[in-house]
């Protein structure tokens, strides 16, 4: 006879389960670029862009005769960029404790898919960090260097010329250009074709920037009276998000819908018995699928 467990079956209802997965989504640091649970079409790797030529209908499933006749911009395929099971361990005692009050469980219940989300935010920061960092995922001419003394912010004037650089890439997004994006490959074909295309306003234009780099650029430029000069990237965009960069990247600027990703979880919070000690163990599955969308416009400044 399997006894009646309270708090296990609290754990099945649909709002406990559907809450570390909300909550990985709201409140990771690339939260701005959230198109994973609308954008995606067919297989789950699939994902069909928003710029279709005026009168096209999209298929979810493409035979080989449409390759011939598809639209300039149509689709491309993310692939898995991270896998993990994340597992937590409650002692008996506490699981004993929270089964004596529905207090106790409540709150053990909140605590549960909290820490079920901790860790899983990090891991989402660091893989789209690396995406974003990674200089394949851009246009040639996107990817924008400045040698170690132009990095190196210790005046107003060094201040001045990169925040020109980013909002002169800026401009540039705004304008029907191929020079911010990578194109477009057909089905079965490795080759990549030209696309013209833009961002709508700097205001759909998402900057992220390295907080050592953002520091100098306060330091020098950005405090006071400075933030209300057109050059204030907080006026400009639609958001700017502080992160570490890898790659030696100091900035990158995207199109809020260049950057996308899907986390997917099956199975919900498990639960298994730790044999021999009575203890309780749940564990989370994640699978993230995403990268940048390649006919969209993004552009990067990284030291040389």
């Amino acid at each position: 006879m399997v006894d009646f467990n309270p708090l296990l079956e609290n754990l099945q209802e649909r709002v406990v389960q559907e809450k570390p997965l909300k909550l990985i989504y709201a409140d990771n640091t690339y939260s701005v670029f959230n198109k994973g649970t609308t954008e995606f079409h067919g297989a789950e790797e699939e994902f069909i862009g928003d710029q279709p030529l005026e009168g096209v209908k999209w298929k979810k499933t493409l035979k080989s005769s449409d390759a011939e006749n598809l639209p300039e911009v149509f689709s491309c395929r993310l692939k898995i960029i991270h896998d993990h099971f994340y597992y937590t361990i409650y002692n008996k005692k506490v699981m004993k404790r929270a089964l004596q009050s529905p207090t106790e469980m409540a709150a053990l219940v909140d605590q549960l898919t909290d820490s079920m989300t901790t860790k899983p935010k990090l891991d989402l920061n660091r893989v789209l960090t690396k995406v974003i960092c990674t200089k394949d995922n851009y246009n040639n001419a996107a990817w924008e260097t400045v040698t170690a003394e132009e990095a190196k912010i210790d005046s107003l004037d060094k201040a001045i010329a990169i925040l020109r650089k980013i909002k002169a890439a800026a401009n540039g997004m705004v304008e029907p250009s191929d020079k911010y994006n990578r194109g477009y490959q057909k089905p079965n074909s490795h080759d990549w074709n030209k696309v013209v295309t833009n961002s709508e306003s700097r205001k759909n234009l998402v900057l992220t920037i390295d907080p050592d780099f953002l520091d100098d650029l306060e330091i020098y430029f950005l405090a006071d009276v400075a933030r209300d000069s057109n050059l204030n990237p907080y006026k400009l965009f639609k958001e700017v998000i502080v992160k570490k960069l890898t790659n030696n990247a100091l900035a990158t600027l995207h199109d809020e819908k260049s950057v996308v990703y899907r986390i997917i979880n099956e199975d919900g919070i498990t639960h298994e018995q730790v044999f021999g000690s009575g203890n309780s163990k749940f564990g989370y599955h994640m699978t993230v699928i995403g990268g940048m969308i390649p006919f969209t416009n993004s552009w990067a400044l990284a030291r040389a």
